[in-house]
């Protein structure tokens, strides 16, 4: 299914007037593409801040004006002196004043909504997702050009603390992705636990032959708005469907894994994004564990 598609039906899918037939293949769709999952998040959004706005009413005087102009101009076309056809005509200059009028009175109430003063709660949204876009902003712009002081910088806004994959599985209480280890071509440098605002993260930095950073992040949501304005695209990666993103000098890659998402970023180019997700599918796979195995080895 193409993400036109799915972008199309967002509506009736919220509403739930899709058509039973759709609903499931949406739905899986949905589940493993991060850019329609991120629209149909800010649709929801938008809709909720829309149910919240009060009902205004315009102030009294306006419905005064409006009815002393309507009684003036009447008074006016039926003094003076018009062809047979002038009755006509006045009922049409008369209606034409009432939708005038109902169209100032919703230009009025438009205005007053957006002249009243936003949610205390909306805007701290707004400051901290612009905040953590800024965040992100300079940790990528740093990370290209100096890798250590690009994760030092993120360990500070995060409290981020350095451990090992077996001490990240008790920080945040699941199994990372790493803990079953990494592809060969890369060696680990570091593993970190984040809190970001999204949740709490595990990241790890890996390094290539080449001396090239890789970082990989496994997080609870989609990871968009960590880009900020960056180009997106949607691609085919190995055996999975990814979110990339065009970066200054590399790319990343968002994609689904288990219950959660991994962002790659530092990539060369989508196949190399398509032989990680593969590696690390197969390998959880194999090693039988699921990522969402508890502290208590239940699995």
């Amino acid at each position: 299914m193409k993400c036109s598609e799915v972008q199309d039906r967002l509506s009736a899918y919220i509403d739930g007037e899709l058509a039973s037939d759709l609903r499931p293949e949406t739905a899986q769709h949905l589940d493993q593409c991060p850019g329609c999952a991120n629209r149909l998040a800010n649709l929801v959004s938008d809709r909720g801040m829309f149910a919240q706005i009060p009902r205004l009413s315009p102030p009294a005087r306006i419905w005064e004006a409006i009815a002393a102009e309507l009684d003036r101009s009447q008074a006016a076309d039926q003094g003076r002196v018009v062809a047979a056809a002038a009755p006509t005509h006045r009922v049409g200059q008369t209606w034409f004043r009432i939708a005038l009028a109902a169209s100032i009175l919703l230009l009025v109430g438009t205005g007053l909504w957006w002249a009243r003063p936003t949610s205390t709660t909306h805007d701290h949204a707004s400051r901290h997702g612009s905040e953590f876009v800024t965040i992100m902003d300079r940790y990528l712009r740093t990370l290209d050009s100096d890798p250590d002081a690009a994760e030092r910088f993120l360990r500070e806004q995060y409290q981020g603390k350095e451990v090992s994959p077996e001490q990240a599985v008790e920080l945040v209480g699941f199994q990372p992705a790493i803990a079953s280890g990494i592809p060969a071509g890369y060696r680990l440098a570091s593993t970190s636990v984040l809190t970001m605002p999204c949740c709490t993260c595990v990241k790890t930095v890996c390094k290539r032959e080449d001396g090239s950073t890789l970082v990989l992040f496994e997080h609870d949501d989609d990871a968009m708005q960590w880009f900020g304005s960056r180009p997106t695209r949607m691609a085919t990666c190995g055996e999975h469907e990814c979110c990339l993103v065009d970066l200054s000098e590399n790319i990343a890659a968002t994609w689904k894994h288990g219950s959660r998402w991994l962002t790659a970023i530092g990539l060369q180019d989508p196949a190399e994004a398509g032989r990680l997700a593969d590696w690390l599918a197969e390998k959880v796979s194999a090693d039988g564990k699921s990522l969402d195995d508890s502290l208590d080895g239940k699995g």
